[in-house]
């Protein structure tokens, strides 16, 4: 696991988090704190999907922007985290009957949670990367949605930038002829993700493939376990996508609940090609890989005719990322991957500080609750965290590469990097300097 720098914190109940140093304050902003002599406290409850780094430095971010914006008198926090004794379901439906003001929804099991518990107190979510699948809100297409929910929710995605894992991917790749396109059949973010990203490479040109591997990293039972989430991402879950093999007619069946349906494994999306792959580009008399072939024959035979594999975001590969980047490497096939926590492994990748995220989300609490805004006007937005580009250093050396220095090295920036330090802190009664 990568050394992120962590320190002693307060003031959130009932997990533990990841503390700062001072940020950097933003005086100038259109937030004005409430003043000392109103006496309005909003009661605002979270429900986080578990307890883990990642998930807490969103928790974090939330609660400093709470304190920021609204004073440490006006907020009472109330924070629960699911875990082998309560699930998401119950901690949302007791903060509806207790007459919250405000639900923050920690992750997709706890959005999906306070959405089916109220469809009038409004919620705000986190760590979503696909609300329209969680919120069976299907469009014909994922750019034909206007981001607004139209419901009493809104929040931040973790949806990654593909644009920019586009130009990861050319920058990584100097003789770059085709991509692969790694998936877990049952993994319906990564697919989502290799939908859009395929949109990116036609328009540039660049042939593409799609290569299905098994994994044993799966949590078809969406049990209330801990996971292996750190802080640089969140656990490996599996989620319905709107896109291509996206299952939105959810049915609930004796002994199973809306919410184990939602996150059942759903995939019926197929291995597909670019209309541009060229016969040139396929391995010349080889025999169609077998049904049963293990993941070290795919990633192999993926290696022979591409030039490059994408690894997406919060992949259900994450557990066998060694064994495919050593036989990439080993191929002289270069790697990228979606997040952080691939890259450990990739030879390339790229972090979003998850602090911002829930930051963020803090925002759209004092829009809703002090200026009155609607949730479902509200557009669901991307977390504002700038995007770090990574390189792993052996795996260049490897490949004998080099890399400018718009990258940094993954365990170098994370030996020095501080959770939450390059998010601008907004200055209240509080924290004003």
């Amino acid at each position: 696991m990568l050394n992120i720098k962590r320190f002693a914190c307060t003031g959130l109940a009932a997990i533990l988090v990841v503390s700062l140093p001072a940020c950097g304050k933003d005086k100038s902003s259109g937030y004005t704190p409430l003043p000392e002599e109103d006496d309005t406290v909003y009661n605002i409850s979270l429900c986080q999907d578990e307890d883990s780094d990642y998930y807490n430095n969103i928790s974090q971010g939330f609660n400093d922007a709470l304190t920021d914006l609204f004073g440490s008198a006006h907020v009472n926090v109330t924070t629960m985290v699911a875990n082998n004794t309560i699930g998401t379901d119950s901690i949302c439906a007791d903060y509806v009957t207790g007459g919250t003001d405000l639900i923050f929804a920690n992750g997709k099991k706890s959005l999906s949670s306070a959405a089916t518990a109220t469809e009038d107190i409004p919620i705000v979510g986190a760590a979503v990367m696909d609300y329209q699948s969680v919120l069976h809100l299907a469009t014909a297409s994922d750019s034909s949605w206007n981001k607004k929910t139209g419901t009493n929710v809104t929040g931040i995605s973790s949806k990654p930038n593909l644009e920019e894992q586009l130009s990861l991917l050319i920058e990584a790749t100097p003789d770059l002829q085709s991509v692969g396109l790694l998936y877990n059949p049952e993994d319906t973010d990564g697919i989502y993700q290799n939908v859009l990203l395929e949109k990116y490479l036609d328009q540039a040109g660049i042939p593409w493939k799609e290569y299905a591997l098994p994994s044993d990293d799966i949590d078809s039972s969406i049990s209330d376990e801990l996971t292996d989430a750190t802080a640089i991402a969140p656990t490996k879950q599996i989620a319905s996508s709107v896109t291509e093999g996206s299952n939105n007619d959810v049915v609930s069946f004796a002994g199973n609940d809306l919410l184990s349906g939602i996150f059942s494994p759903s995939s019926a999306h197929v291995a597909s090609t670019s209309a541009t792959w060229t016969p040139d580009l396929s391995i010349a008399n080889a025999e169609p890989l077998a049904a049963d072939a293990s993941l070290e024959d795919i990633v192999q035979y993926a290696c022979n005719e591409c030039s490059v594999l994408f690894l997406p975001a919060e992949s259900q590969l994450t557990s066998e990322v060694r064994t495919i980047v050593d036989i990439a490497t080993a191929s002289g096939t270069r790697t990228v991957g979606g997040d952080a926590s691939l890259g450990q492994e990739t030879l390339v990748s790229m972090y979003k500080d998850p602090y911002a995220m829930g930051y963020a989300a803090g925002k759209m609490v004092y829009r809703i609750l002090v200026d009155g805004a609607d949730p479902g006007d509200i557009k669901i937005t991307n977390s504002p965290a700038e995007n770090v580009k990574l390189y792993n250093a052996s795996r260049a050396e490897s490949l004998g590469m080099t890399f400018p220095k718009s990258f940094h090295e993954i365990n170098d920036y994370f030996a020095n990097y501080e959770i939450g330090s390059t998010t601008t802190r907004i200055s209240s009664d509080d924290t004003a300097e």
